[in-house]
């Protein structure tokens, strides 16, 4: 099925372009902000992740989408080489991320990454058959006419002529002229440029073992728990686990309680991500003292309970629906007490 005809493009309300999933119901990001989401609920955790003397740093972006979440730090972020490892189960999302008018100004690194998209498929004509798409159906407005206007015109247009065997030549000089720091007339000279994206294609829960680093950083944006558990499952997450290093960070929107149960469960240190004093999110680590905010008491009780309960695919391959059936028979059997009953007795 055509992307197009999945999704719906909105503006949120810092002005970036959202997405929502007809087919699972739910939005890829805030309607308060797609950019500020990713800047208040990913970036500003990870920042604090980062020692002066590191040289390097490694990410693993899981449900990279249109690519807020690694735009994002890599916009905010100097002098490290980045190299980030992508899991994306749509392809036409990879070809999107640079093009979306997203409040992330650093139209430099957005034309690194659609010529490395290009380099990285040997497919240039994606881009024009998006770009159709694009004018067909009135959505331009949502794009960033200046990075429209360089992939349509000096990528694309310039291409036309071009052999393809000489595809990587091609590349490379647009490359120099516009980007690197050897041209003195390139645009935003002195942006960052010392980054890498690999994208793996497919369900994250085979993807993620196609991936070969350890990280140090990992963003988990899939969609809520309750809509599709199949990558917040305890069995997924210690897949993640094992992709760690041991000074690195989980780092996530949600703050279900499935989800931080089944991170005790693993052995996490888990914390809250607090924006305004309102508990927005979770991060975890395998180091106690990445850990700013730490749960209390009442939240570590409350996962004794059938709140605590979490989801389990044994198989890396279980659908939403199973996953959720099987946690409401594990519920109705498990003789936990209700979260009701919970807080009926520990309202404080």
């Amino acid at each position: 099925m055509d992307i197009f005809d999945q999704i719906e493009f909105i503006t949120t309300e810092d002005s970036s372009t959202g997405l929502y999933s007809k087919h699972i119901q739910d939005i890829f990001h805030s309607k308060s902000g797609a950019f500020k989401e990713s800047y208040e609920k990913f970036f500003l955790p990870a920042r604090n992740l980062i020692p002066e003397c590191m040289k390097s740093i490694n990410i693993l972006d899981i449900c990279y989408g249109i690519g807020y979440n690694s735009k994002t730090f890599l916009n905010n972020t100097k002098d490290y080489f980045i190299h980030i490892d992508a899991l994306e189960n749509n392809k036409e999302f990879i070809y999107l991320s640079p093009l979306v008018k997203d409040n992330i100004v650093n139209d430099v690194l957005k034309k690194q990454i659609i010529l490395q998209i290009i380099k990285d498929n040997d497919d240039i004509n994606e881009y024009g058959k998006i770009l159709n798409k694009i004018k067909m159906l009135k959505l331009i407005h949502f794009f960033e006419p200046n990075i429209i206007n360089f992939l349509q015109n000096e990528v694309i247009g310039s291409y036309k002529n071009i052999p393809v065997d000489k595809l990587n030549q091609f590349l490379h000089n647009i490359y120099y002229n516009y980007i690197s720091d050897n041209n003195n007339y390139a645009f935003n000279r002195n942006s960052h440029k010392d980054f890498e994206i690999n994208y793996y294609l497919g369900d994250a829960r085979k993807t993620i073992l196609q991936v070969k680093n350890q990280y140090d950083i990992v963003f988990l944006d899939a969609f809520s728990s309750q809509k599709d558990p199949t990558l917040w499952t305890v069995d997924f997450l210690y897949l993640i686990k094992s992709k760690m290093k041991k000074n690195s960070m989980l780092i996530s929107y949600s703050k279900s309680t499935p989800f931080r149960s089944a991170l005790i469960e693993l052995g996490f240190y888990v914390g809250k991500t607090y924006i305004d004093s309102i508990d927005m999110g979770t991060v975890a680590s395998l180091n106690k003292k990445f850990i700013l905010n730490p749960l209390n008491e009442f939240d570590l009780q409350l996962f004794q309970t059938r709140a605590g309960i979490t989801y389990k695919d044994p198989s890396l391959s279980f659908d939403s629906s199973t996953i959720l059936l099987n946690r409401k028979i594990e519920s109705e059997s498990s003789s936990r007490i209700s979260h009701t009953q919970f807080l009926k007795f520990n309202s404080y």
